[in-house]
């Protein structure tokens, strides 16, 4: 017998040998390359966003200390230390003292802070906690002189400050807070935040042997640099901070490992030659090793065979394949019980490409996507397509009603339901459960009607709805994604399905939603925030508008349309700051964590926003019936919310204040304020400013009053008394509130 497989074996590796090179070596440089550039844009756009939060989230909090301090002591309600600014040259050993104790405490809360100092605009004195001298003998006093020339009120670029003029100037970012007390007295507070300190923050996050991270300030000049050899490199993620206006700049620095394995890619061409040749010979080998097997079948088969060796035609023989495939006709019947057995695993198949489809998770082109199709008995391709989702409402109380068993009886209904439906209207589907709760399916037309595909989607799921209704003891939301027409936008449509089931939590269960309906955009949460604020300072205060405001805040949530997400966070916040006012000597901590933790749970397992709505205000209920009973035992409870009554009910004398109420209720006016901030947990003349601010601004926005008309009637005899406490408290003069609110 002649070697003819032999040389067919050695000739035919080869060309398929070197093809497979030449397109290995183009796919692997060319993935490697792609991949490398998308991962490290994808790590340095998020390493530098978690810089860009970690600094802005230090210096915020910062902020937040010198915003908040107006309503700060240093533990006695005697102190305040914005009185400094009322008073008048040097000030007493005592109040230095306790100043110098309230700059500590700052410092521990914002432990970035290096240094802070207050400049009194009377007489010009500064206090810090190290010293207290005039403006004119302090070492900082150009920058100061800058503030009060209309210099900005926002964190400076890098600067060099002294406390002392024999200390050593050191490099820091500095912010300024202008204060107005009761009197009409104004100050400054400078806080002073080291570089260094900020760049040892940002050298936690980064890798400085391989990377970089340069922070410039608004000038453009570098304002600290992170990075072992000190000096740039290939900048790969640029951020813009609209907190500070600093410039947030990372990437690979010089002389680092990836760099430096991209150099190598010559070397690696050359190893991949030498594999090349290593594995030519290689096949040569093998070919001439594998041949010998192929001989010891032969002659095995020589041996087993039912047909005599003589009998065999001499070109048969002089062809091993030929010879072998006339000794294996025997195994067709086995063969064909094995595939018998293996189709078994074509559901699981099935299923699994169409996961990957719609995951995105395996990349498919037209050609392998029609071939899926046909193997598993949707031929033709499609045209045109769109995914739809289908998921069951309140799945988790729906499973804590019926057995496991129970609920695959209903998903096979529910799929046999939608497989009907999609014949009768004329179109077809490959359907898959995506999980226990969710199916998808991929609907598809193979004729040319651009127009009518979704419109015939919504009449399928309007009759899928009715029928699930009628037949099923639970509902369920039919999510439609977008008309596509070809293979890589499945993930896209996909997405969009699912997105629009999610946005049943503002919009809806039992019903159907397409993508049109759903927010492309996240929703600027902060304007909710102070309405929050606004709600738990009138429920905290057992305003009975608390209701409506609460109302006002859930229809805000509807019009606006957040993610589910969002609106989580939202009410965790809400949660947080109710319980944080009531607590301690309003309600006990027993009834606080009780209805906390019931809070919790709704919150996290809410559906749909009516849901969360409704428990949420049966649970406020029950807070404001046990306020209510507390306040209803009599007592400094009793007296309190008598005094707030008081107050709504004369807010516009001007007479009104602690001596007016000590007379009206027989309380030393001394306890009068007392009492007040320990029941409401607000200072009386706050709680005033803020009942005549409040309706100052509704008399500004609802009649055509003048603006000291409107002082007048809100208690401020004294136009300009009014117009500055309206400023302090709104942030603006009253005129332009007015000019404002009307455009």
């Amino acid at each position: 017998m002649k070697k003819t497989w032999y040389y067919r074996l050695l000739f035919s590796y080869m060309p398929v040998f070197f093809l497979m090179i030449s397109f290995l070596f183009f796919i692997f440089f060319q993935i490697l390359s792609d991949r490398a550039q998308q991962d490290t844009s994808r790590i340095y756009a998020s390493v530098n966003n978690q810089i860009v939060q970690s600094v802005e989230q230090t210096l915020k909090s910062i902020d937040h200390l010198m915003v908040t301090m107006q309503t700060r002591n240093n533990g006695s309600a005697d102190f305040n230390l914005l009185d400094y600014f009322d008073q008048e040259g040097q000030p007493s050993v005592f109040f230095t003292h306790q100043a110098t104790q309230e700059f500590n405490n700052m410092k521990q809360l914002g432990t970035m802070i290096h240094s802070i100092y207050l400049v009194r605009d009377r007489d010009g004195y500064v206090l810090s906690s190290n010293r207290v001298s005039p403006l004119e003998q302090f070492p900082d006093r150009t920058f100061i002189a800058e503030l009060k020339k209309g210099g900005s009120y926002h964190w400076t670029d890098e600067r060099s400050f002294k406390e002392f003029a024999t200390s050593r100037e050191e490099p820091v970012v500095s912010l300024a807070r202008k204060y107005l007390t009761n009197r009409g007295e104004s100050g400054l507070m400078i806080v002073n935040v080291q570089v260094s300190a900020l760049e040892q923050l940002v050298s936690q996050r980064i890798d400085r042997t391989s990377s970089y991270v340069t922070i410039k300030g608004k000038d453009g000049l570098p304002l600290l640099q992170a990075n072992e050899q000190g000096s740039e490199g290939t900048a790969i993620s640029t951020i813009v901070s609209d907190y500070t206006g600093w410039t947030y700049e990372s990437g690979l620095a010089k002389g680092s490992g990836f760099s430096t394995l991209r150099t190598l890619s010559n070397i690696w061409v050359a190893m991949a030659i030498g594999v090349a040749i290593l594995g030519l010979l290689s096949i040569v080998y093998m070919t001439h090793r594998n041949y010998r097997p192929l001989r010891s079948l032969i002659s095995k088969l020589d041996r087993i065979s039912s047909v005599p060796p003589e009998s065999v035609g001499g070109e048969e023989r002089n062809n091993e394949f030929h010879y072998i495939e006339s000794t294996f006709d025997s195994l067709v019947e086995r063969f064909n019980l094995f595939k018998s057995q293996s189709d078994l695993n074509i559901g699981y198949r099935k299923k699994s490409i169409f996961l990957e489809a719609m995951s995105g998770s395996r990349s498919m082109a037209a050609a392998e996507w029609n071939a899926e199709m046909e193997r598993h008995g949707f031929s033709g391709g499609f045209r045109q397509a769109a995914v739809v989702v289908v998921s069951i409402d309140k799945y988790s109380d729906v499973l804590s009603r019926y057995k496991e068993q129970d609920m695959i009886l209903f998903r096979f209904i529910i799929q046999n339901m939608y497989v009907e439906l999609v014949q009768k209207f004329g179109l077809r589907s490959w359907s898959e459960w995506m999980n226990d709760k969710e199916m998808c399916g991929f609907v598809y037309v193979q004729e040319d009607n651009p127009g009518e595909l979704i419109p015939c989607i919504q009449e399928l799921a309007d009759s899928a709805l009715a029928w699930i209704r009628a037949h099923l003891p639970f509902t369920i939301t039919f999510g439609i994604g977008p008309a596509i027409d070809s293979v890589p936008l499945l993930k896209s449509s996909y997405k969009a399905a699912v997105g629009a089931v999610n946005d049943r939590v503002v919009l809806g269960n039992n019903r159907i939603i397409g993508y049109w309906e759903t927010a492309a955009d996240s929703v600027e949460l902060y304007h909710f925030l102070e309405q929050i604020r606004r709600l738990v300072y009138a429920f905290r205060m057992m305003e009975p508008e608390w209701r409506a405001k609460y109302a006002a805040l859930c229809e805000q949530l509807k019009l606006n349309r957040p993610k589910r997400d969002e609106i989580v966070n939202l009410l965790n916040y809400f949660a947080f700051h109710l319980f944080e006012h009531i607590r301690g000597n309003v309600l006990n901590d027993e009834m606080i964590e009780t209805n906390k933790a019931i809070m919790k749970d709704v919150i996290d397992q809410f559906e749909t926003l009516e849901d969360v709505q409704e428990e949420i205000l049966g649970i406020l209920e029950k807070l404001e019936y046990a306020l209510m009973e507390k306040a209803g035992k009599g007592g400094a409870a009793e007296i309190a919310i008598r005094m707030r009554q008081y107050i709504d009910e004369h807010v516009s004398n001007p007479d009104l204040s602690l001596v007016h109420l000590s007379q009206l209720f027989d309380i030393p006016s001394r306890n009068v304020s007392s009492l007040f901030k320990e029941q409401f947990d607000i200072k009386f003349i706050d709680f005033l400013i803020h009942r005549r601010v409040e309706l100052a601004k509704k008399m500004l926005m609802e009649t055509d009053l003048s603006v000291q008309d409107v002082g007048q009637r809100v208690g401020y005899l004294n136009s300009v008394s009014f117009n500055r406490v309206f400023k302090r408290v709104v942030g603006m003069p009253p005129g332009d509130y007015r000019k404002e609110q009307l455009g």
